[in-house]
């Protein structure tokens, strides 16, 4: 009813504003249900470990395993997480290094969304191994942490700029996609969501 004492063009951008908030709301909602069922699934995916000595055989209910001492073997993430606490294998990570060729690419191209690096699939996860190991060395590792972090979210920033341009310009390309994380192909599909909704709630046509 308050609506009635408004011009029309502001009811519709009110009523826009509305629906946009409830559509984000929601896409909130489902975006950190998908993160947590993602976290819970990435428990039974393989990395590789280094392995400090001979390990089995395993019974892990369908199959056994053997673990050599100084090799490298891809294990479920909880077995290894499991083993890790033991001193018996490492879990990869990833190297500071590693970061400042990443962030040397992404910085390249950063305002070009077809220039997404492709990287590890599961850099996230490798990343926070990394904060770990280096929140392990105390003071000696803080340096180093720092630098990591501000790496990390430079790399992080240029990624999602560009994963923004490319859901806002509604591209598919599967080649790009699978440069994705699984973590930023979920951000991808839920901004594609939210301007297909806006088009469709708000100005009434499509995206395309």
């Amino acid at each position: 009813l308050h609506f009635l004492s408004f011009p029309a063009n502001v009811v519709i951008i009110s009523l826009g504003s509305i629906l946009l908030l409830s559509i984000k709301i929601k896409l909130e909602y489902m975006f950190k249900v998908l993160l947590r069922a993602l976290d819970k699934l990435q428990q039974t995916e393989k990395k590789k470990v280094a392995v400090f000595d001979d390990i089995g055989p395993l019974d892990l209910g369908f199959t056994e395993i053997s673990l050599s001492k100084g090799s490298e073997d891809e294990i479920p993430l909880w077995l290894a997480q499991h083993l890790e606490k033991q001193n018996l294998v490492k879990i990869n990570s990833i190297t500071t290094e590693e970061l400042g060729k990443l962030l040397f690419q992404e910085k390249q191209n950063s305002t070009t969304p077809a220039s997404l690096v492709k990287t590890y699939p599961d850099i996230y996860f490798r990343i926070k191994k990394l904060e770990e190991e280096l929140k392990a060395k105390g003071l000696d590792g803080l340096e180093e942490l720092k630098k990591v972090k501000s790496m990390v979210n430079e790399i992080s920033l240029i990624r999602l700029r560009k994963i923004i341009q490319l859901a806002s310009l509604n591209i598919n390309d599967q080649t790009l996609i699978s440069k994705m994380t699984k973590e930023e192909y979920l951000a991808y599909l839920s901004m594609r969501k939210i301007i297909t909704s806006f088009y469709g709630g708000v100005i009434g046509s499509s995206a395309n």
